[in-house]
């Protein structure tokens, strides 16, 4: 057996107790208040995930001589570029997740500070309050989140929050789950709590910014439910937590159900153009799903479209 080969693993452990930077990002990212910064890495490491998942897409279609051809080039990468390449991911991967989970972390302290206000002020409120984090959040993953007039960002920064919805299989399992716990926060947070009436306004706005493009954003929580599709994509890129695509359908049917609280939303969704698309494949398909989770959650969905259980207009 060859060296490389006998003692890779010792390889790439000492290549990560070389690479302490990981431990400090993290620290870093968890003391970070900046909501445009942290953004800005979302959308960075986002790129780089992707890239690393197109790339790894490559060169697993390449074709068998290909393969031949370069099998001395492979003892070498396997010698020192593997090894490297996943510790970058696997860094890039914690990265993103750290800051999506600050992010979400940041929202729920400003509505738990919100709220004891109201309450410890017996019930009154400041009308001249704004929640700040709410409102940055909304605008930095909906805009240009580059705060730099002077600098041209890059097309993966704009419309950030669509694009990882549609990414949702490529994205560690952790970080899926934040992104929809930051999804249905943006569009509820004026709708439940003593002190709804403070963020009503980023809840609208919110939910103004999803009927632009529901077709996209709801026609990707729709087709998330088909678990085939997505067992299919999921691949094993976005690590541990999920079984052929169920995490992605429940947290999907999640973001789904509290767009439909919203009734601009319910009644876009419930429109004869759009039920073949929309409505259709939870009656015919999803709640019929073998997976008890799956069928479950299209059922809770279904309860929702039927009953109209969607915020008041205004």
């Amino acid at each position: 057996m060859e060296n490389n080969q006998a003692f890779g693993w010792l390889m790439k452990s000492a290549v990560s107790a070389l690479l302490p930077t990981a431990n400090t990002n993290i620290n870093a990212i968890e003391g970070c208040n900046d909501i445009s910064v942290l953004v800005d890495g979302v959308a960075r490491d986002f790129e780089t995930l992707l890239s690393a998942v197109s790339s790894s897409a490559a060169a697993a279609g390449g074709g068998g001589g290909a393969n031949t051809a370069n099998v001395p080039n492979e003892k070498n990468a396997s010698s020192s570029e593997v090894p490297s390449t996943e510790t970058n991911n696997n860094s890039t991967k914690d990265n993103l997740t750290a800051r999506l989970d600050r992010i979400k972390t940041l929202l729920y302290e400003e509505r738990s500070a919100s709220s004891a206000a109201v309450t410890n002020n017996n019930g009154s409120i400041s009308l001249n309050w704004t929640p700040g984090v709410a409102t940055e959040v909304f605008k930095c993953f909906t805009t240009n989140n580059n705060n730099d007039a002077t600098t041209t960002s890059t097309p993966i920064q704009q419309d950030l929050l669509p694009k990882l919805l549609q990414n949702l299989p490529s994205l560690p399992f952790e970080a899926r789950k934040s992104i929809s716990a930051i999804f249905n926060y943006l569009l509820v947070c004026g709708l439940d709590g003593v002190d709804a009436i403070q963020f009503a306004s980023v809840s609208t706005a919110f939910a103004a910014y999803v009927l632009q493009r529901a077709a996209l954003i709801i026609g990707t929580f729709v087709h998330c439910h088909d678990c085939k599709s997505q067992g299919k994509s999921e691949g094993g890129s976005g690590g541990g937590g999920g079984d052929n695509g169920v995490d992605i359908t429940l947290l999907c049917g999640s973001m789904l159900r509290s767009s439909l609280r919203h009734a601009s939303i319910y009644q876009w969704v419930l429109e004869d153009a759009n039920c073949e698309q929309l409505v259709y494949p939870f009656l015919d398909e999803y709640v019929h799903d073998p997976n008890f989770d799956v069928s479950s959650d299209a059922l809770e969905t279904v309860r929702v479209m039927f009953t109209g259980l969607a915020a008041p207009a205004g």
